[in-house]
């Protein structure tokens, strides 16, 4: 069987040198962990769209795409055969300090923070990697 790849789309939101990040929800797939907005990237989306998407639904901030930051590529931990693509876009707010509305069926809190104070954090595989990488 062929594999197949996958594409989901996430978005670093800036604030004075700190980072949007989101607690998932408990019982939700990596509840409990910090995470950034992001998703899937739906049929006929870039995965710039999908960030930008996303962040709107997830932290109902409405953004721009920036540059690509990070670009990981991971096997379905599931055993099937898909090739999972995580791309992380900067996005850019107009407000100077965001408005942030979480999605309550997906996240519990947020912060913003400095990548190095997050990396304390229970963060998702992705973010911490991202995180790392922007300390660099």
């Amino acid at each position: 069987m062929p594999t197949a790849n996958r594409y989901v789309a996430h978005g670093l939101v800036e604030q004075g040198g700190a980072y949007l990040i989101l607690r998932r929800r408990d019982g939700r797939y990596m509840g409990g962990r910090w995470d950034i907005p992001g998703g899937t990237v739906e049929e006929g989306e870039s995965p710039a769209e999908a960030a930008v998407r996303e962040c709107f639904e997830e932290a109902g901030i409405r953004a721009t795409a920036g540059p690509e930051v990070a670009h990981y590529e991971n096997a379905d931990t599931e055993g099937r055969p898909l090739v999972f693509h995580t791309i992380t876009y900067l996005l850019h707010s107009p407000s100077a300090v965001p408005e942030v509305v979480l999605s309550a069926e997906e996240h519990d809190d947020f912060r913003w923070m400095l990548p190095s104070d997050a990396l304390g954090m229970p963060l998702v595989w992705h973010v911490e990697r991202t995180f790392r990488s922007l300390l660099d």
